[in-house]
This record gives C-alpha cells, sequence and structure tokens, in this order.
C-alpha cells in the first residue's frame, strides 16, 4: 500500500527536508516536498495527501497557520508536526491545533517509518470501515425494495392471471379480426415483460444465501453454453473456445447454481456482443492476490466493447444498452461474486470487444471433523 499513500513534506532546513524525502521515497512511499508556506498551500489546495509533515517554524508563516489550511482543504488527512528537542511548548501548541502527533529533531528514521506506518494502517482501518458502513446501508435499502417488491409482486400475481384470462376470452371473440389479435398479444407480451421485471427486481433485493459445494468449473461453463445455444437456436454458431492455464484448479468450493446464472449471463452478454459470425473466449486461471488464491474467469467477446466511462455504470441496476432486458443481469451478477468475497469487472478484450472477469476466492469444502 505505501505506493498509494502520498505524503507532503514541508521543511525549510534542506538536510532535513532530503533525509525525511529519501527515507520515506525507499519505502515506496509517494512524496511531494516544499520548503516554503506558500508552495505548500498551493500543493495542499491543488492535490490530496494522506499525511502531511510541517516543520513548525517556516521562513514565511509558522506550523500553526499551514495547520488549519491543511484541516480546511483536506481534514481527514493526519498532520505531523516536526519541532526542536526543547520547544515542548510549541508540542503542546501543536496537539492543541488537532495535529495527528509530532517529531522531534534531529528525526529518527524508525520514528518516523514507525509514524508514518501507524497511518497507513490507520487509512487502511478507516477504508475497511466504511466499506462496510456502505454495505451496511446498502444491504439496508436492498431489503426495504424486496420487501416492497416482493409485496408488489404479491399483489399484482392476482392482477396480471386475472388479465391473462380476460385477453384469452378476448381472443376467442377477436377470431376473424387478426388487427385486433395483434394488440391483444402485445398487451399479453407486455403483462409479462412486467411481470419478468417485478421477477427480477425481486430477486436483485433478495438476500443472497449461498448453498456452497464443489463443483467442476469447467463442465459447468460447457454445460451453460450448451443451455444458451439450445435456447438461441442460431442459424450460425459463434465460436467458442475454453482455455485452461496448467495452474487451474479442478473445481472449486461454490454455489454451482448462483455461479452458473453468473457465468450465463456473461455469455449471454458475450454472445450478444459478438453476434453469430463472432467469437467468444473463456479462460480460467489461478492467481494470488495478497496472498490469497483466486480462480479467474475471463469472458471475451469479439463485439464492439465497453466504453470507459459506462464500465462502473453497466454493473449499476437498471442500466442497460440493449433495447430489450431490465438492465438488473450485470447488477445480480456482482452481487453473487461479491457474496462470494469475490469481485466482477470488465476491461478491454485481446480479441476486439469486451472481457469480463469474474475472480472467486479458493477455498476449499469443509469436513464434518473440521466444523464446530
Amino acid at each position: 500500500m505505501p505506493e498509494n499513500f502520498s505524503i507532503l513534506i514541508v521543511e525549510d532546513d534542506d538536510d532535513a527536508r532530503a533525509n525525511m524525502e529519501d527515507v520515506l521515497s525507499l519505502d515506496g512511499y509517494r512524496i511531494e516536498t516544499a520548503s516554503h508556506c506558500l508552495p505548500a498551500i498551493n500543493a495542499i489546495e491543488s492535490k490530496h495527501f494522506d499525511a502531511v509533515i510541517i516543520d513548525w517554524r517556516l521562513p514565511d508563516g509558522n506550523g500553526g497557520d499551514l495547520i488549519q489550511i491543511v484541516k480546511r482543504e483536506v481534514p481527514n488527512s493526519p498532520v505531523i508536526v516536526v519541532t526542536g528537542l526543547r520547544e515542548f511548548d510549541t508540542a503542546v501548541k501543536a496537539l492543541r491545533e488537532g495535529v495527528y502527533d509530532f517529531l522531534t529533531k534531529p528525526i529518527n528514521p524508525d520514528a518516523l517509518r514507525g509514524l508514518i506506518t501507524r497511518l497507513v494502517e490507520r487509512k487502511m482501518h478507516l477504508f475497511e470501515i466504511e466499506s462496510a458502513q456502505s454495505k451496511l446501508v446498502a444491504n439496508e435499502r436492498l431489503a426495504a425494495i424486496g420487501q416492497m417488491v416482493a409485496g408488489l409482486a404479491h399483489e399484482s400475481r392476482n392482477a396480471f392471471q386475472r388479465s391473462h384470462a380476460c385477453l384469452a376470452e378476448l381472443t376467442l371473440d377477436l377470431q376473424e379480426m387478426p388487427e385486433s389479435l395483434k394488440l391483444v398479444h402485445r398487451v399479453q407480451k407486455a403483462l409479462d415483460d412486467l411481470n419478468f421485471l417485478l421477477e427480477e427486481v425481486r430477486v436483485y433485493s433478495a438476500p443472497i444465501n449461498l448453498e456452497r459445494r464443489t463443483c467442476d468449473l469447467e463442465s459447468l461453463i460447457k454445460e451453460t453454453w450448451q443451455k444458451i445455444q439450445d435456447a438461441k437456436q442460431w442459424a450460425v454458431t459463434p465460436e467458442f473456445q475454453i482455455r485452461l492455464n496448467d495452474n487451474t484448479p479442478k473445481s472449486i468450493f461454490a454455489d454451482r447454481n448462483r455461479l452458473q446464472q453468473v457465468i450465463r449471463n456473461l455469455l449471454e452478454n458475450a454472445s450478444f456482443a459478438a453476434g453469430e459470425s463472432g467469437r467468444i473466449q473463456v479462460d480460467l486461471s489461478q492467481e494470488s492476490n495478497s496472498g490469497n488464491e483466486r480462480v479467474v474467469v475471463s469472458v471475451s467477446d469479439s463485439g464492439d466493447g465497453v466504453a470507459p466511462e459506462n464500465r462502473e455504470e453497466i454493473f449499476a441496476p437498471f442500466f442497460t444498452t440493449k433495447t430489450k432486458g431490465t438492465g438488473l443481469g450485470l447488477a445480480i451478477s456482482r452481487r453473487i461474486a461479491e457474496s462470494h468475497q469475490g469481485s466482477l469487472a470488465v476491461t478491454e478484450s485481446d480479441i476486439g470487444g469486451a472481457k469480463f472477469i469474474l475472480a472467486i476466492p479458493i477455498e476449499k469444502e469443509k469436513k464434518k471433523s473440521d466444523l464446530p
């Protein structure tokens, strides 16, 4: 994480500033420096810093004034004040100003490293808390939507059935009126679409309870593709290929039905983008992420791809570029991936179109003897 942690050092002593920059740069942090208040203010107002180190005494001002600007411009960025060894009153004043901590000159490299390490850990903890809070709010909203939609679907089901029954009777009276029959069929189709939309929203907002078991990923993909072929009945089937790396696990421990739902959605989107004369390529591999092993399923197509500005939007509920569909398929797929502690993202493919990357952590099936 050091490469993602930026620090501004404001110190007029050239040697002290260079020493701090050398120590922290060697540890991989992104460093910017300033020797006076004015360039420091310009940097603070134009960029984001994860931490700011300020010498209390500067040629064109004092640290107290600069701290107030930092607190106004980047209130979540902690400030470290550098003071002289005997300037105890300055350190107390700095702490009263709301700084995170202080260092005394000459700077001890180990003390500096330890302090910045704590700030990095602090940032990670805050990120985890914010993520947990965001998920909690999202789950509460989904629960509320789920209850509303479930009730709406229940109340609407009888209305749909009555409407279809009335339309079925009406078709008997319109056998000699083909144009009127077409209108009735269009109404029936609209009712079916509305019912499908309600069901999709209900599924999207419902809690995802996983039923994990060992499943063969390659067989699952082949089976899913065969079902799509049977349903589409293409005149010309798109070129389809599955490629496995040598280290790809034969099977994974996951919810097979949920995973098949994601794979089907990705393959259907790929076939829509590629067209009958296009190409679809599925790559299976294994990768290590922060010491955790994951199986990665990449679904690529030879279509037009996804515009960069839409690469996050397509996972939002109801966003779609198709003329048909609810725009919930990818939103549901990402929820399923995240429920497995995995991820789903999109980028450019090597064959011309989009590449959807599904990553699922590899977990071993627990034996009965392992259970508490």
